[in-house]
């Protein structure tokens, strides 16, 4: 009897170290093609036998008034509603909100950059294929786009190497259309992945840096179940 109980403990002991090696794949996929938005991001672990799609909201920009625009077909997302399209506007006043809340899960968790940094550290990404097309509708503004768009995404890349390791040499484009309309394009693929085990140790540090700070596990409920403070957020935030 001892032998086989001692048999079932070495199995359960394998699965779990199994399941804790695996890794969690990340794929996103960003389209835009003049006024047509789409971004996808797929998710996959325990060596893909479970995978989730979740389709990000298109954001357009209205105006400086009104702000910026989403919309979102929830037919494929996880957290499906009766809804089919869901839609809004971001505004002045929700950037402010969400800021306000940014600061306080900064306020409520002991040194939470710090996390965040050793958390991307460990994202090992493996796949990065971001081109763009644009035309200013004139050959002089298109060239100098062209330019000021090459810099922009080698500073982006530069920027993102620093916090996740780079498996891969990103393969950047960036193509004038020379025609005489405004015309912008842009198509980004991203595939990068990280260890289960390390998600789970991550999540445990994130609890125990939370429950360091007084009063910071009551901060993180209060922003995400979404119940406003005793206060109301000063223009000066």
């Amino acid at each position: 009897m001892w032998k086989w109980i001692g048999i079932a403990i070495i199995v359960v002991l394998l699965l779990v170290l199994a399941v804790l090696l695996s890794r969690i794949r990340l794929k996103l996929d960003i389209a835009k093609h003049d006024n047509d938005d789409r971004a996808h991001l797929e998710i996959r672990f325990l060596y893909g036998w479970i995978k989730i799609n979740y389709d990000i909201p298109a954001i357009l920009l209205a105006s400086l008034q009104k702000g910026l625009l989403y919309r979102l077909d929830r037919n494929k997302n996880i957290h499906k509603t009766d809804a089919s399209i869901d839609s809004g506007t971001i505004d002045k006043e929700k950037i402010k909100r969400f800021i306000h809340d940014i600061r306080i899960l900064l306020k409520g968790t002991r040194s939470f950059h710090r996390w965040i940094r050793h958390t991307l550290s460990h994202v090992k990404m493996s796949k990065m294929e971001w081109s763009t097309n644009i035309s200013l509708a004139d050959a002089a503004y298109t060239a100098t786009s062209t330019g000021i768009l090459w810099g922009l995404k080698t500073s982006l890349i530069g920027f993102a190497s620093s916090f996740v390791r780079m498996n891969c040499t990103p393969k950047l484009f960036v193509v004038p259309y020379w025609v005489d309309r405004l015309r912008f394009t842009t198509t980004l693929t991203c595939e990068a992945s990280i260890s289960l085990g390390y998600v789970v140790y991550s999540m445990l540090m994130l609890a125990y840096r939370i429950w360091r700070v007084p009063g910071g596990p009551e901060a993180w409920k209060r922003v995400f179940s979404k119940k406003p403070e005793n206060r109301q957020v000063s223009s000066e935030e």
